[in-house]
Protein backbone atom coordinates (compact mmCIF):
# COMPACT_ATOMS: atom_id res chain seq x y z
CA UNK A 1 0.00 0.00 0.00
CA UNK A 2 1.29 3.46 -0.84
CA UNK A 3 2.30 5.70 2.04
CA UNK A 4 0.52 8.73 0.62
CA UNK A 5 -3.13 7.69 0.26
CA UNK A 6 -4.21 11.11 -1.04
CA UNK A 7 -1.84 11.11 -3.98
CA UNK A 8 -3.66 11.79 -7.24
CA UNK A 9 -2.21 10.74 -10.56
CA UNK A 10 -3.72 12.53 -13.55
CA UNK A 11 -2.21 12.21 -16.98
CA UNK A 12 -3.06 12.24 -20.64
CA UNK A 13 -3.22 8.74 -22.03
CA UNK A 14 -1.29 8.42 -25.28
CA UNK A 15 -2.97 7.33 -28.48
CA UNK A 16 -0.95 4.12 -28.60
CA UNK A 17 -2.05 3.14 -25.08
CA UNK A 18 -5.71 3.81 -25.88
CA UNK A 19 -5.34 1.69 -29.02
CA UNK A 20 -3.83 -1.19 -27.04
CA UNK A 21 -6.55 -0.95 -24.42
CA UNK A 22 -9.36 -0.93 -26.99
CA UNK A 23 -7.79 -3.86 -28.84
CA UNK A 24 -7.62 -5.86 -25.61
CA UNK A 25 -11.23 -4.95 -24.79
CA UNK A 26 -12.43 -5.97 -28.26
CA UNK A 27 -10.54 -9.26 -27.96
CA UNK A 28 -12.26 -9.94 -24.64
CA UNK A 29 -15.60 -9.17 -26.31
CA UNK A 30 -14.85 -11.62 -29.12
CA UNK A 31 -13.92 -14.30 -26.58
CA UNK A 32 -17.36 -13.99 -24.95
CA UNK A 33 -19.24 -14.01 -28.27
CA UNK A 34 -19.90 -10.27 -28.64
CA UNK A 35 -19.57 -8.45 -31.94
CA UNK A 36 -16.82 -5.80 -31.65
CA UNK A 37 -18.52 -3.75 -34.39
CA UNK A 38 -21.13 -2.70 -31.83
CA UNK A 39 -18.64 -1.53 -29.19
CA UNK A 40 -19.05 2.12 -28.20
CA UNK A 41 -16.50 4.47 -26.63
CA UNK A 42 -18.33 6.16 -23.77
CA UNK A 43 -17.48 9.53 -22.26
CA UNK A 44 -15.90 7.86 -19.25
CA UNK A 45 -15.00 4.53 -17.68
CA UNK A 46 -14.28 3.55 -14.07
CA UNK A 47 -12.32 0.45 -13.03
CA UNK A 48 -11.96 -0.91 -9.48
CA UNK A 49 -9.50 -3.60 -8.38
CA UNK A 50 -10.49 -5.07 -4.99
CA UNK A 51 -8.47 -6.49 -2.11
CA UNK A 52 -9.12 -7.22 1.54
CA UNK A 53 -7.39 -4.03 2.78
CA UNK A 54 -7.64 -1.55 -0.09
CA UNK A 55 -9.13 -0.86 -3.52
CA UNK A 56 -7.41 0.66 -6.55
CA UNK A 57 -9.63 3.02 -8.58
CA UNK A 58 -8.88 4.18 -12.12
CA UNK A 59 -11.00 6.75 -13.98
CA UNK A 60 -10.76 7.34 -17.73
CA UNK A 61 -12.64 10.26 -19.28
CA UNK A 62 -12.67 12.16 -22.57
CA UNK A 63 -11.76 15.84 -22.45
CA UNK A 64 -10.78 18.09 -25.32
CA UNK A 65 -10.40 15.23 -27.79
CA UNK A 66 -8.08 13.31 -25.46
CA UNK A 67 -8.57 10.48 -22.99
CA UNK A 68 -7.37 11.46 -19.52
CA UNK A 69 -6.67 9.18 -16.59
CA UNK A 70 -6.96 9.65 -12.83
CA UNK A 71 -5.94 6.99 -10.29
CA UNK A 72 -6.18 6.71 -6.53
CA UNK A 73 -6.03 4.12 -3.78
CA UNK A 74 -8.49 3.84 -0.88
CA UNK A 75 -8.83 1.63 2.17
CA UNK A 76 -11.80 -0.72 2.57
CA UNK A 77 -13.35 1.09 5.53
CA UNK A 78 -16.93 2.17 4.85
CA UNK A 79 -16.10 5.87 5.03
CA UNK A 80 -13.26 5.45 2.56
CA UNK A 81 -15.42 3.47 0.16
CA UNK A 82 -18.00 6.28 0.18
CA UNK A 83 -15.17 8.79 -0.23
CA UNK A 84 -13.88 6.81 -3.24
CA UNK A 85 -17.16 7.26 -5.08
CA UNK A 86 -17.25 10.96 -4.22
CA UNK A 87 -13.71 11.32 -5.60
CA UNK A 88 -14.68 9.57 -8.85
CA UNK A 89 -17.72 11.84 -9.22
CA UNK A 90 -15.50 14.88 -8.61
CA UNK A 91 -13.10 13.77 -11.33
CA UNK A 92 -15.89 13.11 -13.84
CA UNK A 93 -17.82 16.28 -13.08
CA UNK A 94 -20.83 16.68 -15.37
CA UNK A 95 -20.03 13.48 -17.30
CA UNK A 96 -21.77 11.21 -14.76
CA UNK A 97 -24.51 11.21 -12.14
CA UNK A 98 -24.27 9.29 -8.85
CA UNK A 99 -27.34 7.10 -9.47
CA UNK A 100 -26.28 5.97 -12.96
CA UNK A 101 -22.51 5.82 -12.55
CA UNK A 102 -21.13 2.95 -14.64
CA UNK A 103 -18.09 1.05 -13.37
CA UNK A 104 -16.34 -2.29 -13.80
CA UNK A 105 -15.23 -4.11 -10.67
CA UNK A 106 -13.27 -7.31 -10.20
CA UNK A 107 -15.11 -10.15 -8.42
CA UNK A 108 -12.58 -11.28 -5.80
CA UNK A 109 -14.31 -13.60 -3.36
CA UNK A 110 -16.70 -11.39 -1.38
CA UNK A 111 -14.34 -8.40 -1.18
CA UNK A 112 -16.25 -6.56 -3.91
CA UNK A 113 -19.58 -6.73 -2.06
CA UNK A 114 -18.89 -3.77 0.31
CA UNK A 115 -17.95 -1.66 -2.72
CA UNK A 116 -21.23 -2.55 -4.45
CA UNK A 117 -23.19 -1.58 -1.33
CA UNK A 118 -21.33 1.73 -0.97
CA UNK A 119 -21.34 2.72 -4.65
CA UNK A 120 -24.65 1.15 -5.85
CA UNK A 121 -25.38 2.72 -9.31
CA UNK A 122 -24.69 0.44 -12.34
CA UNK A 123 -21.85 -2.05 -11.74
CA UNK A 124 -20.36 -4.60 -14.11
CA UNK A 125 -18.84 -7.42 -12.05
CA UNK A 126 -16.03 -9.03 -14.05
CA UNK A 127 -14.26 -12.35 -13.59
CA UNK A 128 -10.62 -11.77 -12.48
CA UNK A 129 -9.42 -13.97 -15.34
CA UNK A 130 -10.84 -11.39 -17.77
CA UNK A 131 -9.79 -8.34 -15.78
CA UNK A 132 -6.02 -8.72 -16.15
CA UNK A 133 -5.11 -10.38 -19.48
CA UNK A 134 -1.74 -8.58 -19.69
CA UNK A 135 1.53 -10.31 -18.83
CA UNK A 136 2.40 -7.80 -16.13
CA UNK A 137 0.22 -8.20 -13.03
CA UNK A 138 -0.17 -5.24 -10.72
CA UNK A 139 -3.14 -3.64 -8.99
CA UNK A 140 -2.73 -0.44 -10.99
CA UNK A 141 -2.69 -2.29 -14.32
CA UNK A 142 -5.73 -4.34 -13.35
CA UNK A 143 -7.67 -1.19 -12.45
CA UNK A 144 -6.64 0.42 -15.75
CA UNK A 145 -7.78 -2.62 -17.70
CA UNK A 146 -11.14 -2.57 -15.91
CA UNK A 147 -11.47 1.13 -16.73
CA UNK A 148 -10.81 0.33 -20.42
CA UNK A 149 -13.55 -2.31 -20.21
CA UNK A 150 -15.89 0.27 -18.70
CA UNK A 151 -15.24 3.03 -21.23
CA UNK A 152 -15.77 0.63 -24.15
CA UNK A 153 -18.91 -0.88 -22.61
CA UNK A 154 -18.17 -4.50 -23.51
CA UNK A 155 -19.87 -5.88 -20.37
CA UNK A 156 -23.56 -5.73 -19.62
CA UNK A 157 -24.67 -4.41 -16.21
CA UNK A 158 -24.55 -7.16 -13.58
CA UNK A 159 -27.49 -8.38 -11.55
CA UNK A 160 -27.00 -7.41 -7.90
CA UNK A 161 -29.00 -9.55 -5.43
CA UNK A 162 -31.35 -7.74 -3.09
CA UNK A 163 -30.91 -7.83 0.66
CA UNK A 164 -33.64 -10.48 0.92
CA UNK A 165 -31.82 -12.66 -1.62
CA UNK A 166 -28.54 -12.28 0.28
CA UNK A 167 -30.20 -13.32 3.54
CA UNK A 168 -31.75 -16.35 1.85
CA UNK A 169 -28.40 -17.32 0.34
CA UNK A 170 -26.70 -17.18 3.74
CA UNK A 171 -29.46 -19.27 5.34
CA UNK A 172 -29.29 -21.84 2.56
CA UNK A 173 -25.48 -21.91 2.73
CA UNK A 174 -25.77 -22.75 6.45
CA UNK A 175 -27.88 -25.77 5.50
CA UNK A 176 -25.31 -26.88 2.93
CA UNK A 177 -22.48 -26.54 5.46
CA UNK A 178 -24.42 -28.56 8.04
CA UNK A 179 -25.01 -31.35 5.52
CA UNK A 180 -21.32 -31.38 4.62
CA UNK A 181 -20.41 -31.64 8.31
CA UNK A 182 -22.84 -34.54 8.74
CA UNK A 183 -21.33 -36.30 5.72
CA UNK A 184 -17.79 -35.84 7.06
CA UNK A 185 -18.76 -37.27 10.44
CA UNK A 186 -20.60 -40.27 8.93
CA UNK A 187 -17.69 -41.06 6.63
CA UNK A 188 -15.31 -40.88 9.57
CA UNK A 189 -17.51 -43.24 11.61
CA UNK A 190 -17.62 -45.77 8.77
CA UNK A 191 -13.84 -45.53 8.37
CA UNK A 192 -13.30 -46.31 12.06
CA UNK A 193 -15.76 -49.20 12.42
CA UNK A 194 -14.44 -50.86 9.26
CA UNK A 195 -11.05 -51.23 10.97
CA UNK A 196 -12.72 -53.54 13.48
CA UNK A 197 -14.69 -55.67 11.03
CA UNK A 198 -18.07 -53.91 11.02
CA UNK A 199 -19.41 -53.66 7.46
CA UNK A 200 -23.04 -52.65 8.05
CA UNK A 201 -22.23 -49.28 6.47
CA UNK A 202 -22.07 -50.97 3.06
CA UNK A 203 -25.83 -51.57 3.00
CA UNK A 204 -27.16 -48.94 5.42
CA UNK A 205 -26.52 -45.19 5.45
CA UNK A 206 -24.93 -44.02 8.69
CA UNK A 207 -27.45 -41.21 9.09
CA UNK A 208 -30.43 -43.60 9.39
CA UNK A 209 -32.09 -44.74 12.61
CA UNK A 210 -31.00 -48.31 11.83
CA UNK A 211 -27.29 -47.45 11.74
CA UNK A 212 -27.54 -45.07 14.70
CA UNK A 213 -29.11 -47.90 16.74
CA UNK A 214 -26.23 -50.25 15.92
CA UNK A 215 -23.67 -47.58 16.82
CA UNK A 216 -25.42 -46.86 20.12
CA UNK A 217 -25.29 -50.57 21.03
CA UNK A 218 -21.59 -50.79 20.10
CA UNK A 219 -20.84 -47.70 22.19
CA UNK A 220 -22.61 -49.32 25.18
CA UNK A 221 -20.52 -52.49 24.76
CA UNK A 222 -23.35 -54.56 23.32
CA UNK A 223 -23.03 -56.63 20.14
CA UNK A 224 -26.31 -56.74 18.17
CA UNK A 225 -26.94 -59.89 16.14
CA UNK A 226 -27.37 -58.11 12.82
CA UNK A 227 -25.78 -58.46 9.38
CA UNK A 228 -22.50 -56.57 9.03
CA UNK A 229 -21.72 -56.49 12.79
CA UNK A 230 -18.51 -58.27 13.85
CA UNK A 231 -18.65 -60.45 17.00
CA UNK A 232 -15.78 -58.62 18.76
CA UNK A 233 -17.58 -55.28 19.05
CA UNK A 234 -15.43 -52.16 19.58
CA UNK A 235 -12.47 -51.56 21.90
CA UNK A 236 -13.20 -49.37 24.91
CA UNK A 237 -10.85 -46.65 23.69
CA UNK A 238 -12.65 -46.44 20.36
CA UNK A 239 -16.14 -46.18 21.85
CA UNK A 240 -15.54 -42.66 23.13
CA UNK A 241 -14.36 -41.57 19.68
CA UNK A 242 -17.40 -43.10 17.99
CA UNK A 243 -19.68 -41.50 20.58
CA UNK A 244 -18.21 -38.05 19.85
CA UNK A 245 -18.48 -38.55 16.08
CA UNK A 246 -22.07 -39.78 16.41
CA UNK A 247 -22.92 -36.69 18.44
CA UNK A 248 -21.34 -34.47 15.75
CA UNK A 249 -23.28 -36.24 13.00
CA UNK A 250 -26.68 -36.06 14.68
CA UNK A 251 -26.05 -32.45 15.67
CA UNK A 252 -25.14 -31.50 12.10
CA UNK A 253 -28.24 -33.24 10.74
CA UNK A 254 -30.38 -31.35 13.24
CA UNK A 255 -28.76 -28.03 12.29
CA UNK A 256 -29.40 -28.78 8.62
CA UNK A 257 -33.09 -29.36 9.28
CA UNK A 258 -33.33 -26.14 11.30
CA UNK A 259 -31.64 -24.20 8.48
CA UNK A 260 -34.08 -25.69 5.96
CA UNK A 261 -37.07 -24.64 8.04
CA UNK A 262 -35.58 -21.18 8.59
CA UNK A 263 -35.03 -20.68 4.85
CA UNK A 264 -38.55 -21.80 3.93
CA UNK A 265 -40.11 -19.61 6.66
CA UNK A 266 -38.06 -16.64 5.47
CA UNK A 267 -39.32 -17.12 1.91
CA UNK A 268 -42.94 -17.42 3.05
CA UNK A 269 -42.69 -14.27 5.17
CA UNK A 270 -41.77 -12.02 2.23
CA UNK A 271 -42.86 -11.13 -1.28
CA UNK A 272 -40.75 -12.30 -4.24
CA UNK A 273 -40.69 -11.50 -7.97
CA UNK A 274 -43.14 -13.51 -10.06
CA UNK A 275 -43.94 -12.66 -13.66
CA UNK A 276 -44.01 -8.89 -14.05
CA UNK A 277 -44.84 -8.22 -10.40
CA UNK A 278 -44.35 -9.66 -6.91
CA UNK A 279 -46.33 -12.11 -4.82
CA UNK A 280 -46.04 -14.10 -1.61
CA UNK A 281 -43.25 -16.61 -1.15
CA UNK A 282 -45.78 -19.38 -0.51
CA UNK A 283 -47.27 -18.86 -3.98
CA UNK A 284 -43.85 -18.76 -5.64
CA UNK A 285 -42.71 -22.01 -3.99
CA UNK A 286 -45.96 -23.82 -4.85
CA UNK A 287 -45.65 -22.82 -8.52
CA UNK A 288 -41.99 -23.84 -8.75
CA UNK A 289 -42.82 -27.25 -7.26
CA UNK A 290 -45.18 -27.98 -10.17
CA UNK A 291 -42.12 -28.59 -12.39
CA UNK A 292 -41.27 -32.34 -12.57
CA UNK A 293 -38.59 -33.35 -10.09
CA UNK A 294 -38.60 -30.03 -8.23
CA UNK A 295 -39.10 -30.30 -4.49
CA UNK A 296 -38.56 -27.91 -1.62
CA UNK A 297 -34.75 -28.01 -1.80
CA UNK A 298 -34.56 -27.34 -5.54
CA UNK A 299 -37.20 -24.61 -5.36
CA UNK A 300 -35.39 -22.79 -2.54
CA UNK A 301 -32.05 -23.12 -4.35
CA UNK A 302 -33.60 -21.67 -7.52
CA UNK A 303 -35.11 -18.73 -5.68
CA UNK A 304 -31.90 -18.04 -3.76
CA UNK A 305 -29.66 -18.09 -6.84
CA UNK A 306 -31.98 -16.64 -9.53
CA UNK A 307 -34.28 -14.46 -7.37
CA UNK A 308 -35.73 -12.46 -10.29
CA UNK A 309 -36.50 -14.24 -13.60
CA UNK A 310 -36.49 -10.92 -15.47
CA UNK A 311 -32.71 -10.85 -15.32
CA UNK A 312 -32.75 -13.35 -18.21
CA UNK A 313 -34.23 -12.56 -21.61
CA UNK A 314 -34.51 -16.14 -22.89
CA UNK A 315 -34.20 -19.77 -21.83
CA UNK A 316 -30.75 -20.14 -23.38
CA UNK A 317 -29.33 -17.59 -20.95
CA UNK A 318 -30.89 -19.55 -18.08
CA UNK A 319 -29.29 -22.79 -19.28
CA UNK A 320 -25.88 -21.10 -19.51
CA UNK A 321 -26.23 -19.59 -16.03
CA UNK A 322 -27.19 -23.01 -14.60
CA UNK A 323 -24.21 -24.74 -16.23
CA UNK A 324 -26.43 -26.75 -18.58
CA UNK A 325 -25.15 -25.20 -21.82
CA UNK A 326 -22.61 -27.33 -23.74
CA UNK A 327 -19.87 -25.35 -25.43
CA UNK A 328 -17.52 -26.19 -28.30
CA UNK A 329 -13.86 -25.30 -28.59
CA UNK A 330 -13.03 -24.65 -32.25
CA UNK A 331 -9.58 -24.21 -33.77
CA UNK A 332 -8.86 -23.85 -37.51
CA UNK A 333 -12.51 -24.54 -38.22
CA UNK A 334 -12.45 -27.89 -36.38
CA UNK A 335 -14.07 -28.84 -33.08
CA UNK A 336 -11.21 -29.71 -30.73
CA UNK A 337 -13.28 -30.48 -27.63
CA UNK A 338 -16.73 -30.30 -26.14
CA UNK A 339 -17.02 -28.83 -22.66
CA UNK A 340 -19.83 -27.81 -20.37
CA UNK A 341 -19.59 -24.37 -18.80
CA UNK A 342 -19.41 -24.36 -15.01
CA UNK A 343 -22.17 -21.82 -14.48
CA UNK A 344 -23.67 -21.53 -11.02
CA UNK A 345 -22.35 -24.63 -9.26
CA UNK A 346 -24.95 -24.65 -6.47
CA UNK A 347 -27.86 -24.38 -8.89
CA UNK A 348 -26.29 -26.91 -11.27
CA UNK A 349 -25.95 -29.53 -8.53
CA UNK A 350 -29.55 -29.00 -7.40
CA UNK A 351 -30.82 -29.41 -10.97
CA UNK A 352 -28.77 -32.58 -11.50
CA UNK A 353 -30.17 -34.04 -8.28
CA UNK A 354 -33.71 -33.27 -9.45
CA UNK A 355 -32.97 -34.73 -12.89
CA UNK A 356 -31.71 -37.96 -11.35
CA UNK A 357 -34.97 -38.34 -9.46
CA UNK A 358 -37.02 -37.68 -12.59
CA UNK A 359 -35.05 -40.20 -14.61
CA UNK A 360 -36.04 -42.98 -12.20
CA UNK A 361 -39.76 -42.32 -12.57
CA UNK A 362 -41.58 -44.96 -14.63
CA UNK A 363 -44.06 -42.86 -16.64
CA UNK A 364 -42.92 -39.21 -16.53
CA UNK A 365 -42.48 -37.68 -20.00
CA UNK A 366 -39.16 -36.11 -19.07
CA UNK A 367 -38.08 -39.53 -17.76
CA UNK A 368 -39.07 -41.38 -20.93
CA UNK A 369 -37.25 -38.80 -23.04
CA UNK A 370 -34.20 -38.99 -20.79
CA UNK A 371 -34.08 -42.79 -20.91
CA UNK A 372 -34.07 -42.61 -24.72
CA UNK A 373 -30.89 -40.53 -24.42
CA UNK A 374 -29.45 -42.90 -21.81
CA UNK A 375 -29.98 -45.86 -24.12
CA UNK A 376 -27.96 -44.28 -26.95
CA UNK A 377 -24.70 -44.64 -25.05
CA UNK A 378 -22.86 -47.70 -23.82
CA UNK A 379 -21.00 -45.62 -21.21
CA UNK A 380 -21.86 -42.33 -19.54
CA UNK A 381 -25.46 -42.43 -20.66
CA UNK A 382 -26.89 -41.71 -17.20
CA UNK A 383 -24.75 -38.61 -16.78
CA UNK A 384 -25.69 -37.28 -20.21
CA UNK A 385 -29.37 -38.00 -19.68
CA UNK A 386 -29.31 -36.19 -16.32
CA UNK A 387 -27.59 -33.21 -17.96
CA UNK A 388 -30.25 -33.05 -20.69
CA UNK A 389 -33.12 -33.32 -18.21
CA UNK A 390 -31.49 -30.74 -15.93
CA UNK A 391 -31.49 -28.26 -18.81
CA UNK A 392 -35.20 -28.84 -19.42
CA UNK A 393 -35.95 -28.44 -15.71
CA UNK A 394 -33.99 -25.16 -15.62
CA UNK A 395 -35.89 -23.79 -18.61
CA UNK A 396 -39.20 -24.99 -17.18
CA UNK A 397 -38.48 -23.28 -13.86
CA UNK A 398 -37.70 -20.05 -15.68
CA UNK A 399 -40.94 -20.17 -17.71
CA UNK A 400 -43.01 -20.90 -14.60
CA UNK A 401 -41.25 -18.16 -12.63
CA UNK A 402 -41.39 -15.56 -15.41
CA UNK A 403 -45.02 -16.20 -16.43
CA UNK A 404 -46.49 -17.00 -13.04
CA UNK A 405 -48.22 -20.13 -14.37
CA UNK A 406 -48.18 -23.79 -13.39
CA UNK A 407 -45.99 -26.16 -15.37
CA UNK A 408 -47.58 -27.89 -18.36
CA UNK A 409 -46.30 -30.38 -20.92
CA UNK A 410 -48.09 -28.50 -23.70
CA UNK A 411 -45.64 -27.36 -26.33
CA UNK A 412 -43.09 -30.11 -25.64
CA UNK A 413 -42.12 -32.53 -28.41
CA UNK A 414 -40.77 -35.87 -27.19
CA UNK A 415 -41.70 -38.59 -29.71
CA UNK A 416 -41.21 -37.14 -33.17
CA UNK A 417 -40.06 -39.83 -35.58
CA UNK A 418 -36.92 -39.24 -37.65
CA UNK A 419 -36.90 -40.57 -41.23
CA UNK A 420 -33.71 -41.61 -42.98
CA UNK A 421 -32.75 -42.90 -46.41
CA UNK A 422 -33.74 -46.56 -46.55
CA UNK A 423 -30.81 -48.89 -47.16
CA UNK A 424 -29.71 -52.24 -45.83
CA UNK A 425 -27.80 -52.10 -42.56
CA UNK A 426 -24.75 -53.76 -44.13
CA UNK A 427 -24.20 -50.48 -45.99
CA UNK A 428 -23.81 -48.70 -42.64
CA UNK A 429 -22.14 -51.22 -40.33
CA UNK A 430 -19.71 -54.09 -40.42
CA UNK A 431 -20.56 -57.76 -40.73
CA UNK A 432 -20.39 -58.48 -37.00
CA UNK A 433 -22.77 -55.66 -36.10
CA UNK A 434 -25.12 -56.67 -38.93
CA UNK A 435 -25.23 -60.22 -37.57
CA UNK A 436 -26.07 -58.95 -34.07
CA UNK A 437 -28.85 -56.73 -35.45
CA UNK A 438 -30.28 -59.55 -37.56
CA UNK A 439 -30.96 -61.54 -34.38
CA UNK A 440 -33.08 -58.59 -33.20
CA UNK A 441 -34.96 -58.39 -36.51
CA UNK A 442 -33.29 -55.13 -37.60
CA UNK A 443 -32.45 -55.20 -41.31
CA UNK A 444 -33.13 -51.69 -42.65
CA UNK A 445 -31.75 -48.27 -41.83
CA UNK A 446 -35.16 -46.96 -40.71
CA UNK A 447 -35.50 -49.74 -38.17
CA UNK A 448 -31.98 -48.95 -37.00
CA UNK A 449 -32.80 -45.24 -36.61
CA UNK A 450 -36.00 -46.03 -34.71
CA UNK A 451 -34.11 -48.25 -32.27
CA UNK A 452 -31.46 -45.58 -31.80
CA UNK A 453 -33.91 -42.78 -30.96
CA UNK A 454 -35.93 -45.03 -28.68
CA UNK A 455 -32.78 -45.69 -26.67
CA UNK A 456 -32.83 -49.43 -27.33
CA UNK A 457 -29.80 -49.77 -29.58
CA UNK A 458 -27.04 -49.50 -26.97
CA UNK A 459 -28.79 -52.13 -24.84
CA UNK A 460 -28.40 -54.83 -27.47
CA UNK A 461 -25.84 -57.38 -26.30
CA UNK A 462 -22.82 -57.53 -28.59
CA UNK A 463 -23.51 -54.15 -30.25
CA UNK A 464 -20.39 -52.11 -29.50
CA UNK A 465 -19.97 -48.43 -28.66
CA UNK A 466 -18.16 -47.91 -31.96
CA UNK A 467 -21.19 -49.31 -33.81
CA UNK A 468 -23.49 -46.98 -31.86
CA UNK A 469 -21.37 -43.96 -32.79
CA UNK A 470 -21.19 -45.08 -36.44
CA UNK A 471 -24.98 -45.37 -36.47
CA UNK A 472 -25.34 -41.91 -34.97
CA UNK A 473 -23.00 -40.36 -37.54
CA UNK A 474 -24.80 -42.00 -40.45
CA UNK A 475 -28.25 -40.94 -39.17
CA UNK A 476 -27.16 -37.31 -38.83
CA UNK A 477 -25.93 -37.29 -42.42
CA UNK A 478 -28.93 -39.08 -43.92
CA UNK A 479 -31.94 -37.71 -42.03
CA UNK A 480 -34.90 -36.81 -44.25
CA UNK A 481 -36.94 -33.70 -43.51
CA UNK A 482 -40.28 -35.47 -43.21
CA UNK A 483 -42.97 -34.96 -40.59
CA UNK A 484 -44.53 -38.00 -38.95
CA UNK A 485 -48.03 -36.69 -39.69
CA UNK A 486 -47.99 -35.77 -43.39
CA UNK A 487 -48.64 -37.79 -46.52
CA UNK A 488 -44.95 -38.05 -47.37
CA UNK A 489 -44.33 -39.86 -44.08
CA UNK A 490 -47.09 -42.39 -44.90
CA UNK A 491 -45.63 -43.07 -48.33
CA UNK A 492 -42.17 -43.30 -46.80
CA UNK A 493 -43.34 -46.04 -44.43
CA UNK A 494 -45.07 -47.88 -47.30
CA UNK A 495 -41.87 -47.77 -49.34
CA UNK A 496 -39.88 -49.14 -46.42
CA UNK A 497 -42.31 -52.00 -45.86
CA UNK A 498 -42.62 -52.92 -49.56
CA UNK A 499 -38.92 -52.66 -50.36
CA UNK A 500 -39.56 -50.18 -53.20
CA UNK A 501 -37.02 -47.73 -54.50
CA UNK A 502 -37.37 -43.97 -54.40
CA UNK A 503 -41.01 -42.83 -54.11
CA UNK A 504 -42.28 -39.54 -55.56
CA UNK A 505 -45.58 -37.80 -54.89
CA UNK A 506 -47.14 -35.66 -57.63
CA UNK A 507 -49.05 -32.46 -56.91
CA UNK A 508 -51.80 -32.40 -58.07
CA UNK A 509 -52.17 -36.21 -58.16
CA UNK A 510 -52.10 -37.73 -61.66
CA UNK A 511 -53.53 -41.17 -62.45
CA UNK A 512 -52.74 -43.33 -65.49
CA UNK A 513 -54.92 -45.97 -67.23
CA UNK A 514 -53.35 -48.78 -69.24
CA UNK A 515 -54.30 -49.02 -72.97
CA UNK A 516 -54.82 -52.16 -74.84
CA UNK A 517 -51.86 -53.53 -76.78
CA UNK A 518 -51.37 -51.91 -80.16
CA UNK A 519 -50.01 -53.38 -83.33
CA UNK A 520 -46.50 -53.39 -81.98
CA UNK A 521 -47.59 -55.20 -78.84
CA UNK A 522 -46.63 -52.24 -76.62
CA UNK A 523 -48.65 -50.68 -73.83
CA UNK A 524 -48.89 -46.95 -73.21
CA UNK A 525 -50.73 -44.42 -71.00
CA UNK A 526 -54.25 -43.56 -71.98
CA UNK A 527 -54.05 -40.06 -70.54
CA UNK A 528 -54.29 -38.21 -67.33
CA UNK A 529 -57.48 -38.29 -65.34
Amino acid sequence: MKSDMDKLQSSVVGADEVTRGLASARQAACDRGADPVHQVLYDYGVGIDCHSKFIQVCVLYQLGGQVRRAEKEFTTSWDDLVRAKAWAMEVLGPLAKPDVLRYCIESTGAYHMPVLLAWKAIPCVVNPLLAGPTRRKTDVLDARMLAHHSITGIWKPSFIPTESAQVLRVLWAARAEALRAATRASNRINNVVLRFGHTFGATAVMRTAYSEGILSDLIDGQIPDLPGVAPEGLPVEIRTIIAALLLDMTGAVSEGRKATVAAENYIKSRDWPLGEGVTTGTTVLSLLKTVPGVGAATAVTWLAEVTDPRRFSNAKQVAAYAGCDPSLKVSAGKVTSQVRRAGNVRLHQALLHAAGGVLRRPDDKFALWGRSILGRHKKGGFRKACGAIARRIACALWYVHSKGEKFSYEGYTFTRRVYVAVVKVDVILGARAVKVLAKEGITTSQQLADMYYRGKLAGIFGFSEASVQATKAWILLNTKKHSATNENARLYEQREQSGMGTTYQLHPPVSFVARGKGAGGAEGPAGAA
